[in-house]
């Protein structure tokens, strides 16, 4: 008895391929929007990092902010007295030859990885 060929395997074999195919495109798409958040994240924090550096390095050259001191900010950059996500320090080392500095780091909690530092310096009389 003849058997019949109606084209259904090969229709079958090529909707199988397309569904693999768009499988594997999505999985490339699903990491590509990943990668964008973390990178979205760590601008974030960037940029509000150097705000909070600018703003201290700006009070400390005015002679408005002195003595060494922590702050602590929360997952949204609000400031709170315990500890939150990100921790800021700014220590003044001695004056060495009239210049005084102060070091200004920002650095997360959980690792302890820097996000931003800067060192600023002034004359001192």
């Amino acid at each position: 008895m003849k058997t019949r060929n109606n084209g259904s395997r090969i229709f079958l074999t090529e909707l199988l391929f397309a569904i693999l195919f768009f499988i594997m495109i999505a999985a490339v798409c699903v990491q590509a929007f990943a990668q964008s958040y973390i990178k979205s994240k760590e601008a974030t924090n960037l940029t509000n990092a150097v705000e909070v550096v600018t703003n201290a390095a700006e009070l400390y050259l005015s002679g408005n902010l002195d003595g060494d001191f922590t702050e602590y900010y929360d997952k949204d950059w609000n400031q709170v007295r315990s500890a939150g996500e990100y921790k800021f320090t700014g220590i003044i080392t001695d004056a060495e030859n009239g210049v005084e500095s102060m070091s200004l780091v920002v650095c997360t909690l959980e690792d302890d990885a820097q996000i931003y530092s800067l060192v600023v310096e002034k004359a001192v009389k």
